[in-house]
């Protein structure tokens, strides 16, 4: 094929999009090139003037592509048109009069990304103003990308930036901080969101935290979203509202009990309530086989007396069984090294479960070995986990002792929240 003819065939091709929820889409068919004695003339002869060049795609508004006329023998032509990208709609939130072009700012490119969302809001500490720009692509995983900008008043500076999250969202929480959501792109199934961070400025930059949070949430952007949930179910006429247990603290805690520590049988009883400091204390009781049980703190989200309580602070009935390492809030790497003191009955002490943020287990022990049968003792183990993402996630690395020599039937935990690299 001559040069002028692949360049012509190349104005065919039709250009392959995705939108948010789509599939890949193919390209459109190539135009009938070869077939046309006129195409031929005017490469022999270069007639200009009765073979002038041949329309191309245009782009026509926000997230879409039209087409240009295809010729072909004779008079007709025939319309080929492009596919339709997804509609990304710019939203503007708290943020006082800018003359600023956000695309502009990030530098999107047409067809390939856009600014969905700019949200404005004091990051950098008390009394400032910071541009939180979410920026998304019209790609089949629908992809995001977000931004930092102080400075806003004046040339806009980028403090903070975190690219590709899979089917990803950055918000700014209640208490100025960035929370993020994204799909594990490990994850058999892309899709939900099932990997929440959190970043923070410390006087320089943002850096990843933790939460204060255990149960039921282990993220703010997750106990935020919980909260909106059940306030909506509270303002419904729906007579069904599966989620307004979140409001209890012994409803909580039990639901720990049940669906985490696999309890069937508890009893619960509240020890300290106190509005003042908006702490409540609940104690369960496991009567079920093997019995023990723990003591959870809980706190009202943000200290609203109207919001859901999350568990801050955990653990056992019997205070001398305890973890040494990991510390909390340590960054943590598989294989992670885990110590502590528990009683032993039997030759099996238990396990301990790694948990990711969503309380899935993505590592465990099985069961730990012990030479001494009887009284207290101290061991060391270690346990390899594996994430469904690069980087560094939340997660939960909890032991399970047991008093039946049987890691089935636990009957204390210990929970540590630490961050997991992978």
């Amino acid at each position: 094929m001559s040069a002028r003819e692949m360049s012509m065939n190349a104005q065919y091709r039709g250009v392959p999009t995705a939108g948010k929820t789509g599939g890949r889409r193919g390209p459109v068919p190539r135009g009938i090139l070869y077939a046309s004695p006129l195409w031929l003339l005017c490469s022999l002869v270069l007639l200009v003037s009765a073979c002038g060049p041949y329309p191309t795609s245009a782009q026509t508004g926000t997230g879409s592509v039209s087409a240009g006329t295809t010729p072909t023998q004779g008079n007709t032509t025939a319309q080929t048109p492009l596919p339709t990208l997804s509609t990304i709609t710019l939203q503007v939130v708290n943020c006082p009069s800018f003359s600023l072009n956000w695309d502009n700012l990030v530098k999107t490119q047409q067809h390939v990304n856009k600014v969905q969302r700019v949200v404005c809001g004091s990051l950098e500490g008390s009394g400032t103003l910071e541009a939180l720009v979410d920026v998304r692509y019209y790609a089949g995983n629908s992809r995001l990308d977000f931004y930092v900008y102080d400075n806003l008043y004046g040339t806009p500076q980028q403090t903070f930036a975190v690219k590709g999250l899979i089917d990803g969202d950055a918000e700014i929480s209640q208490n100025g901080t960035i929370m993020t959501a994204e799909v594990g792109p490990k994850d058999a199934v892309q899709t939900t969101p099932d990997i929440f961070k959190e970043y923070q400025w410390n006087g320089s930059t943002f850096t990843q935290i933790l939460s204060p949070y255990l149960y039921p949430d282990m993220t703010t952007y997750q106990a935020e979203r919980d909260n909106a949930l059940v306030q909506q179910e509270q303002a419904s006429n729906s007579a069904k509202k599966p989620d307004l247990w979140r409001l209890s603290g012994t409803q909580v805690a039990s639901h720990l009990a049940l669906n985490i520590f696999h309890w069937q049988n508890t009893s619960q009883q509240v020890t300290f309530n106190s509005k003042k400091t908006d702490t409540i204390i609940v104690q369960v009781t496991n009567v079920g086989p093997g019995g023990g049980g723990f003591v959870a703190t809980l706190h009202h989200l943000y200290a609203a007396s109207a919001d859901i309580v999350e568990i801050t602070q955990f653990a056992p009935i019997n205070g001398n069984i305890s973890l040494s390492s990991p510390a909390a809030g340590a960054l943590a790497s598989s294989p992670i090294a885990v110590s502590g003191t528990t009683a032993a009955n039997g030759n099996i002490l238990g396990r301990v479960v790694v948990y990711s943020d969503t309380f899935i287990a993505v590592g465990d022990t099985g069961a730990i070995q012990h030479a001494t049968t009887s009284g207290y003792v101290q061991f060391a183990t270690s346990v390899n986990y594996t994430l469904n993402a690069t980087g560094t996630q939340v997660g939960l690395v909890v032991f399970y002792p047991t008093a039946q020599n049987n890691i089935l039937v636990p009957d204390q935990a210990v929970m540590i929240k630490v961050f997991l690299a992978s």
